[in-house]
């Protein structure tokens, strides 16, 4: 049961670095191209091949249902939707605030999120009680992003408060 939460964690600190440079990239081609809506069909697209390879190269397509897809709550074809905004407003923002504010909020959202789809048991979730260390953990969270968004403001003040000053000699008078 160790060998499982240690391989969990190493892989999801492998995708977490992933994860953190994606609106970095997308950012850059949403520069590339006239809208970003159109970064996010290009990174959408090449994912959709990328998948699509991977389910015929292992004997999977076309997907098949266990269930009929008419007898599916609606909530679970918004996978692709909640992507969609998320890639989009990921490389709209990020060259706005910086990745480490814009992930220090999805990132905290995606904590409050899982705390109450455990604590309830919501969308298929096994339910596991938001017992009072695991709401310190999503606290201290949700404390480090106030944390961010204290330093990035303090950033925007100093960087503001050196524009507004004349240059030093007029200062001084010292050329």
């Amino acid at each position: 049961r160790l060998v499982i939460y240690v391989l969990a964690i190493a892989i999801g600190l492998l995708v977490g670095c992933l994860f953190g440079i994606q609106p970095s990239v997308n950012g850059s081609l949403g520069a590339s191209v006239a809208h970003p809506l159109q970064a996010s069909l290009i990174s959408f697209g090449s994912g959709t091949a990328l998948i699509i390879i991977g389910c015929l190269a292992t004997g999977n397509f076309p997907p098949r249902f266990t269930t009929a897809p008419s007898g599916l709550p609606l909530w679970m074809w918004a996978g692709g939707l909640i992507g969609v905004m998320i890639v989009t407003s990921s490389l709209i923002m990020v060259p706005k605030v910086g990745s480490l504010l814009w992930f220090a909020s999805l990132i905290t959202g995606q904590i409050l999120t899982a705390t109450a789809l455990d604590h309830f048991g919501w969308l298929g979730n096994p339910q596991v009680t938001a017992s009072p260390l695991r709401l310190l953990g999503a606290g201290l969270l949700l404390a480090g992003l106030l944390v961010i968004v204290a330093a990035k403001w303090n950033d925007s003040r100093a960087a503001a408060a050196q524009i507004a000053l004349p240059p030093s000699d007029e200062v001084t008078g010292i050329k």
